[in-house]
């Protein structure tokens, strides 16, 4: 994981009590350990197995993900927004890997 995520917000100036759509995309493999290398060797399992989001540190969205996720996992969810903060989302791996993303939000 060493790209930085993609990250769209349907609005990023919402009123108070709006609904937004988040969208995120990491670019990960995803080795679920079944394939093996050209030489033979099984490639071990690797796969975003946590990904949260929080609102200026209180978490409204978090899930854990499987081998039955496909690569570079696409993850969409709405929220309602409480006031101005910062959005912020993780994404952790098996190998301990962990990508950070964080979005400021305005209300109008």
């Amino acid at each position: 994981m060493t790209s930085k995520p993609r990250v769209w917000i349907s609005n990023r100036e919402p009123q108070v009590g709006d609904v937004v759509t988040v969208r995120a995309m990491v670019s990960h493999a995803m080795e679920t350990g079944f394939r093996k290398s050209p030489a033979g060797e099984i490639i071990p399992r690797n796969i975003i197995n946590r990904f949260e989001c929080s609102f200026d540190g209180q978490t409204i969205f978090a899930g854990d993900l499987d081998t039955a996720v496909s690569r570079n996992p696409f993850i969409e969810f709405k929220f309602k927004v409480p006031g101005a903060g910062q959005l912020q989302m993780a994404w952790s791996d098996d190998e301990g890997q962990r990508i950070d993303a964080a979005l400021e939000i305005a209300t109008s």
